[in-house]
């Protein structure tokens, strides 16, 4: 990594209230991508409906979106880095507001897949230039509370979003799921132009975009997610070939960054032990999340064959914790510790998954869901700040772009296997989604408890916060 500084345009140090204000700023343009990701998950089978193809078969409506949220993360972080962190949000936010109209204007399966596909894009853009964007104005040693309070801000999105997909698919239609992003930008997109200052890394190269990289990510990450989604439609051969050839292909694009000048993904950060056991407990903690928000969908719309707008208010047992905790994590982490925090979140995540795999009656149901959601937003939250705080902040964008990357990816993965073996497991026509939900649950449930362990044996438990390069 370099050695320099974060360069900003800012002629004086900000106000903590403006400082403050701009957590804000950044958080609305991540809740807006949280909105839009709930909500989609809840109006997933009346789009189904729509368009006369199965709810399992939209899975490409989350995860296609999923798959371009991650490659674009790489790119955005380096890139934000090296043009401006502010600048490239902004863009960021208008191309979401754009796409968004797109989507809700899609008049066939295909179009919402492709439309849904784009949108990532601007989310992926959004996501690793708005933690940059807030983290080069506060010092490293707050970070694990700014990161949190980003969280609460951004994951009040979590708990909207499920009652706006409910809501407007059904009493008006889905397509308004996406309609009310347009507002929702345009607010985000005044506040960051006001309380944002520019800021870069002085010492990012400014030469050629790194095109090998690129197209090495899209082909290792799109190859995997195809190959595991065709687990139960394609011959076994042909579906380990593709998943074979992609993680090789992943293996090369490590290479290859390894040797560039500057990485899409900085694999050297790997050499931080730190860094890596909050990667590895964030991955699998986030994994877990993913498969919940699928799984779950389809059980109280499939399963318990719930309308649209019941299911979205039953989400609120998931996503109000999620809001609430990342208000309380900071309180709680001043008096514990990041990596206290975080082996606290994959517990509960375990416990939470017991529960909705051992039962599926309601009380236990929403009792699962009330406790996951603690354990959810402090696993995506003290990851991320345990793993940032130990990175110099002339590379904060493209650090967190890669850790992002990796966090996004493994969600992805995650709902991809569940996905499929809802698909597998739902009988000769593969609309049995009973087996399948349960057999995702425990999926989770071993996820949460692998990166309990991970994390408990990688991160240190007093590691330095690094404050130059």
């Amino acid at each position: 990594m370099s050695g320099g500084t974060s360069e900003s345009s800012a002629t004086k140090e900000p106000s903590r209230f403006s400082k403050l204000a701009l957590i804000v700023a950044a958080g609305m343009s991540q809740m807006l991508v949280m909105i839009d990701f709930s909500a989609t998950a809840i109006a997933l089978p009346r789009m189904a409906e729509d368009f006369k193809v199965s709810a399992d078969s939209l899975q490409w409506v989350l995860t296609g979106y999923i798959i371009s949220f991650s490659i674009t993360l790489a790119i955005a972080g380096s890139l934000g880095d090296r043009f401006g962190r502010k600048r490239l949000l902004l863009l960021g936010i208008i191309l979401f507001a754009g796409v968004s109209a797109w989507v809700g204007l899609a008049g066939s399966a295909f179009t919402l897949i492709i439309a849904r596909v784009a949108l990532g894009v601007g989310g992926g853009i959004i996501f690793p230039l708005s933690v940059a964007v807030v983290a080069a104005s506060w010092k490293r040693e707050e970070l694990p509370k700014v990161m949190s309070l980003l969280t609460g801000v951004a994951t009040i999105g979590m708990a909207l979003g499920p009652v706006v997909g409910g809501v407007f698919t059904e009493l008006i239609d889905w397509r308004w799921v996406f309609f009310i992003n347009l507002p929702i930008a345009a607010i985000a997109f005044f506040l960051i132009i006001f309380l944002a200052n520019e800021s870069r890394n002085p010492d990012a190269d400014t030469g050629r975009i790194d095109v090998v990289g690129i197209l090495l990510l899209i082909i290792g990450i799109s190859g995997l997610s195809i190959g595991l989604a065709d687990l139960a439609d394609h011959s076994m051969v042909t579906s380990v070939s593709i998943i074979l050839a992609s993680c090789v292909t992943l293996i090369l694009f490590g290479w290859h960054e390894l040797r560039y000048r500057s990485p899409l993904i900085d694999i050297r950060l790997l050499g931080n032990r730190t860094f890596v056991g909050y990667l590895i407990g964030g991955s699998l903690s986030n994994g877990c999340w993913g498969v919940l928000v699928f799984a779950t969908t389809l059980y109280l719309q499939e399963v318990q064959k719930e309308d649209a707008m019941s299911a979205g208010f039953q989400f609120l047992y998931l996503s109000i914790p999620v809001a609430i905790a990342g208000f309380l994590g900071p309180v709680l982490q001043r008096h514990t510790s990041t990596r206290s925090m975080l082996l606290l979140a994959l517990a509960i995540q375990t416990a939470a998954c017991s529960l909705l795999w051992m039962s599926d009656v309601s009380p236990w149901l929403a009792v699962g869901l009330l406790m996951v959601g603690f354990g959810c937003s402090w696993g995506w939250s003290m990851s991320q700040a345990g793993g940032i705080a130990t990175i110099p902040e002339a590379n904060l964008g493209l650090a967190s772009g890669s850790m992002m990357t990796v966090l996004i990816m493994s969600r992805n993965v995650a709902m991809v296997v569940s996905a499929t073996m809802i698909k597998e497991l739902g009988g000769p026509s593969a609309i049995d989604y009973g087996p399948g939900v349960a057999a995702s649950f425990l999926f989770a449930l071993c996820l949460a408890a692998i990166g309990f362990v991970a994390a408990f044996l990688i991160v240190p438990r007093r590691h330095p916060v690094r404050t130059t390069s």
